[in-house]
């Protein structure tokens, strides 16, 4: 060997012998950081485990009591496609004991997944995907799939089972289809700004289809107790005429509510709700606005009840609706003469305390849709008369009540009976109409049999409320096919150039071309007077104070979120 390859040789043998301690030196270093990593996720593990303890115990101790709520008015049906459903059964059904599969988030007021885990629309938005989660079970066990989100879907479509204030939502699919057990895909025909909240079945929820299918629709119709669902709630017992009890599902997916049970307590006098609560025999009421105005004066009521007053797109309207199918409500004037006998004013500041705004259309006040340039009809009796002379009615003879055709007028006046302040509003208009010659019977029946005779067209004039939407479509109240298979519009309106205002809106996605829609429909229902619109509210609400974590969001009040502390529980 030579100097030459010896002195390369060493110098290779050098530099392998520095690779191998370097390549030593790092794995030793590599594994004394792994095991500190292992050794810090050690502690965030301990920590964490520490944390969920501490909320777990937390809510444990947070655990239990009841929420007994009282309501004035029974619902005839706790199936949620009932033709006979209203706001009453929707809340005590959705969401306790149905979910939708997104819903609106209470504080953001945007729609969040629920029973979906995702879903995609496509870029022509005729195409809705929705992809649910694994893990979901109906209280009974049986898991949640595609197949019961499109039996949901076509029970709400068959014309039979007359859902058709629901059906009206859907009319723009044209097919829902099953891609696998936890996708399904719905066409439409054409966009629709509201496909998505529609298709979330968001005020409705998914029915398992393993307990409602049918074969008769009449046997799906007459499936009004023994609810089943997803939710965090499940059916416990229906004592009718007194109460409906749901209890806390135990094996509810999510997080389940601290509160244990819910109870639907009926008491139909507004005085009797407020000495429930006063008794302890309910712990949350609605009240009027005349009655929040006089008990938040009270400091020894509101020392023990929280008093609660919130504004939300939901907030309703009240109204007197006129049948057009009955002839005295035929023609324009005449409806129009009929605003203008009734004070709105008065009843604003006497009947509702000044707790209450004057609306000239069906549009929430506090949003965009609602045209605040239209101008209400004023309290004028004297131009009412001119209106009623100009339609045809006149004094025929010595007793001082108009007539047209030989026919006197003369109307029934439906309402509530349990509802005060339409009792007063019944006394009110038999004096003022009976001034000029228009004889108002007034009509109370109970709510059950005042909803069967709307939805069957069965009643002359009605005055009811009507909730708002967060996002407004005015088609299942004001367009003409709605008048037919028991849609909501039962005072038989029909313009068709309300109806193509109403079918422009809905395809126009762009919210601002929208709103300058409705605000042409909006004009032309205070010109029309289909109703004689009233005045708009807030929400009143009293709530024992044990009851935390009460917030007021944008959307209202989540109950789902309350608790009561364990040294302050009534019910154990």
């Amino acid at each position: 060997m030579n100097k030459s390859t010896f002195f390369y040789t060493s110098v290779l043998f050098v530099l392998f012998i520095l690779t191998v301690s370097f390549f030593n030196l790092f794995r030793r270093a590599s594994k004394f950081e792994d095991r500190v990593i292992a050794l810090e996720n050690r502690v965030k593990r301990v920590d964490l485990d520490a944390n969920l303890q501490l909320n777990s115990h937390s809510q444990r101790g947070n655990s239990g009591d009841w929420l007994v709520w009282a309501l004035k008015v029974e619902p005839k049906s706790l199936n949620p496609l009932s033709p006979e459903r209203d706001i009453y059964q929707q809340w005590i059904t959705t969401p306790n004991i149905f979910e939708p599969l997104l819903s609106y988030d209470f504080e953001t007021a945007k729609l969040k997944p629920i029973l979906a885990q995702s879903y995609s629309v496509s870029d022509d938005g005729l195409e809705i995907t929705f992809t649910l989660r694994h893990d979901i079970c109906f209280s009974d066990g049986n898991k949640l799939d595609a197949d019961d989100v499109i039996f949901t879907f076509n029970t709400i479509r068959d014309p039979r089972v007359l859902a058709g204030s629901l059906a009206s939502m859907f009319d723009d699919v044209v097919s829902a289809e099953k891609l696998d057990n936890l996708r399904v895909r719905f066409k439409l025909s054409r966009p629709y700004f509201k496909a998505l909240e529609n298709l979330s079945f968001w005020n409705v929820g998914i029915l398992p289809k393993h307990i409602y299918s049918y074969k008769n629709p009449r046997d799906f119709v007459n499936h009004i107790s023994n609810p089943i669902g997803s939710g965090p709630y499940v059916f416990d017992s229906w004592k009718v005429g007194r109460s409906i009890t749901l209890k806390r599902n135990e094996n509810y997916w999510a997080t389940k509510p601290n509160l244990e049970r819910i109870v639907f307590k009926f008491i139909k006098n507004d005085l009797a709700i407020v000495q429930a609560l006063k008794a302890g025999d309910v712990d949350y009421i609605r009240l009027r606005p005349d009655q929040y105005s006089d008990l938040s004066k009270d400091k020894s009521f509101v020392s023990k009840y929280k008093m609660l007053k919130y504004w939300t797109p939901m907030s309703p309207f009240y109204y007197i609706g006129w049948n057009q199918a009955f002839d005295c409500f035929s023609d324009r004037d005449t409806r129009v003469a009929l605003t203008q006998l009734i004070d709105r004013d008065m009843i604003v500041k006497h009947f509702q305390r000044d707790n209450a705004q004057i609306v000239t259309g069906p549009f929430s006040i506090m949003g965009s849709e609602y045209d605040k340039t239209v101008t209400p009809w004023p309290y004028d009796p004297k131009r009412a008369l001119e209106l009623l002379h100009k339609a045809g009615w006149s004094y025929s003879d010595s007793d001082g009540v108009l007539e047209r055709d030989g026919k006197k007028f003369e109307f029934k006046f439906s309402y509530n009976v349990s509802e005060s302040f339409y009792n007063k509003l019944a006394i009110y208009l038999k004096d003022s109409l009976g001034k000029v010659g228009i004889l108002v019977v007034p009509d109370p029946v109970e709510w059950s049999v005042l909803v069967e005779r709307v939805v069957n067209r069965d009643f002359q004039a009605v005055v009811m409320g009507w909730g708002g939407d967060i996002l407004e479509d005015p088609y299942q109240l004001w367009h003409s096919s709605q008048i037919e298979n028991k849609g909501s519009n039962f005072v038989g309106f029909h313009s068709e150039i309300a109806d193509k205002l109403i079918e422009t809106a809905r395809i126009t996605i762009d919210s601002n071309r929208r709103n300058d829609i409705y605000h042409k429909l909006h004009q032309l229902l205070h010109e029309q007077q289909p109703y004689t619109f009233l005045y708009c509210s807030g929400e009143f609400r009293a709530l024992d104070r044990r009851f935390e974590n009460v917030k007021v969001y944008p959307l209202g009040l989540n109950y789902l979120e309350w608790y009561v502390p364990r040294d302050k529980q009534k019910y154990k």
